[in-house]
């Protein structure tokens, strides 16, 4: 039977104020029954800044929930989902003791987590990988550490700070991303000088890592003036060379050049490792003997991690990387002394070996973790292969870990970093006799840059560089300094009259590689009883005034293969 519709019309309002009626009695002042309380089952980090952001757990978080620290409201909340929530800690709590963090659902149900933060001074543990880093006014600087807050907010880095004043020279943050709670990306300022870099928060100050400021390395043709030093004990090519700053026995710091393996004039792969302390003003004091490798090695890439730059927490440790034996065969083994307080190695030892062999590939260190970038395997077939490695504060090499590959093939090429890139230099993109001089038209001028992730380590991409070398080469060797890239000798047109013996780019402020412009005036490494070189090695580094310089050590003779240096010249 059909109702009247005014009937009908009734009955409905009435139900209408049953299932209120009924709603409200079963969920009382905070909502229905059905609608579940919160709960927190973890909350991280549990220590940090004002401005860190929080991870909570758990489960029945609601769009909209608000959450409070100390009982003040978080300066911003995000929530992912039903069972994870993002709040950024708030100015106004107490600090340095723990205090509840608390979610508030939309029906006013609330779950805490009692003591679950602190807020604490924050903890400045490395700058550029080191405590005792260095650098130029306006590099870049990366500092590492916990509680500088995801958040800078009143958060500031200070160069040459005095403690009693409370303030020193203000380090200027680019972008929003550069402060996080663990690092924080900056320049050394204009007017900082040598002294202690802290991080300041709201919580309180760091402790201070002293910095070094350096002076850039001119490469104007009228400026360069290469000088002899100490000699090699013998002539040899096809070595490596690195530079290591540590500290001796009574705290003093120390600077060394140590040169390995190589191939003499009777084209025998060497053991030999020799090192240089640099004094004065760049030169090298005198060479001696140190630890041998521990097999014959040449075409091979060093790096040397100390406290100056990287995490190991002893004096130091020089790497010997891939490479070509006595038996000329290419090898993937990886080897590592310890530096002596009196600049002497220790025994060397295996670390984990590369996935594939490889020699005249590069190597850097950044940020305690190595990367191997391009080379040429067995046959001399280049590779585009990428690896990094972190090293531990104890200097053990992890998993090697493959990157992004390069754009193309390469070998005999310079590798070099700089404010988070990695920047491959010229090199060749066939297999060619690693020895030998001939031209080749497969030799390239290109350059790939590499942008690190900061946060992972990991290489982002590759890209092609707008600019590259005026002229195409290989086996030379590529440095930077002064935030410039400077590129010396190898095989190039001309070579044999040393005409563009060298080059020169400055780094931009995006990372890219500026016009190449010559660094070759009347003093050459010829004119100053040198050779016009290839296969040599070069290291770039600062005396102990701050001044940098760049050395070329040994070499082969472009005009006469074979005729290997023991020449060693430096500016």
């Amino acid at each position: 039977m059909q109702l009247p519709s005014n009937l009908r019309h009734i009955l409905s309002v009435v139900a209408m104020f049953a299932v209120i009626l009924v709603g409200c009695d079963s969920g009382g002042s905070g909502g229905g029954s059905d609608v579940p309380e919160p709960s927190i089952t973890g909350v991280s980090p549990t220590e940090g800044a004002i401005g860190t952001e929080l991870t909570l757990e758990g489960s029945d978080f609601e769009t909209g929930a608000n959450v409070t620290v100390d009982g003040v409201a978080a300066s911003s909340v995000t929530v992912e989902s039903p069972t994870r929530l993002f709040a950024v800690v708030p100015s106004g709590i107490t600090t340095e003791t723990p205090v509840d963090v608390t979610v508030l659902n939309n029906e006013s149900k609330t779950a805490s987590e009692a003591d679950a933060f602190t807020a604490i001074p924050p903890k400045l543990s490395f700058v550029n990988s080191a405590t005792r880093p260095s650098g130029q006014v306006g590099s870049t600087v990366i500092l590492d550490g916990d509680a500088f807050g995801d958040v800078q907010g009143t958060g500031t880095v200070y160069f040459n700070y005095d403690e009693s004043a409370g303030t020193g020279i203000a380090a200027t943050i680019q972008a929003d991303d550069d402060w996080t709670n663990s690092f924080i990306v900056t320049t050394v300022p204009s007017g900082a000088s040598d002294g202690p870099v802290v991080v300041e928060t709201e919580v309180g100050v760091s402790e201070s890592i002293p910095f070094n400021v350096t002076d850039g390395a001119s490469f104007s043709p009228s400026n360069i003036n290469w000088t002899q030093t100490s000699s090699l004990p013998t002539g040899v090519s096809s070595h490596d060379a690195s530079f290591a700053q540590f500290e001796n026995a009574n705290g003093d710091t120390k600077r060394y050049v140590y040169v390995t393996g190589g191939i003499d004039a009777q084209d025998n792969a060497l053991t030999q490792a020799i090192g240089g302390e640099l004094v004065q003003q760049g030169e090298v004091s005198s060479w001696a003997q140190v630890t041998d490798l521990p097999n014959s090695l040449a075409h091979h890439a060093t790096v040397a991690a100390t406290r100056f730059n990287s995490r190991v927490d002893t004096t130091g440790h020089l790497y010997s990387i891939g490479g070509i034996d006595a038996s000329s065969n290419v090898v993937s083994s990886v080897n590592r002394a310890q530096i002596n307080p009196d600049g002497t190695l220790g025994t060397w030892n295996s670390e984990t070996a590369l996935p594939q062999p490889l020699h005249n590939a590069d190597a850097v260190l950044f940020r305690s973790a190595i990367y191997v970038v391009g080379g040429a395997t067995t046959g001399n077939a280049p590779v585009a292969t990428v690896y990094k490695a972190e090293i531990d504060t104890s200097g053990t090499i992890g998993t090697w870990e493959q990157q992004q590959d390069l754009p193309t093939a390469i070998a005999h090429h310079g590798l070099v970093s700089f404010g988070g890139y990695l920047y491959t230099v010229g090199g060749n993109t066939a297999a060619v006799d690693p020895n030998s001089n001939t031209n080749s038209n497969t030799r390239t001028g290109a350059i790939s840059n590499g942008e690190i992730n900061l946060r992972t380590g990991e290489i982002s991409g590759w890209s092609a560089n707008p600019n590259e070398l005026g002229k195409s080469r290989e086996k030379h060797s590529t440095l930077v300094s002064g935030g410039f890239v400077f590129v010396s000798s190898g095989i190039y047109s001309a070579a044999a009259q040393g005409s563009s013996e060298n080059t020169y780019a400055q780094i931009n402020s995006d990372g890219t590689i500026g016009s190449f412009s010559g660094a070759t005036g009347s003093n050459t490494l010829l004119s100053e009883g040198g050779n016009n070189l290839y296969n040599q090695a070069a290291v770039s580094y600062t005396d102990s005034q701050g001044v940098a310089h760049v050395l070329i050590i040994g070499g082969d003779d472009v005009n006469v293969p074979g005729n290997k240096q023991a020449d060693v010249l430096y500016y």
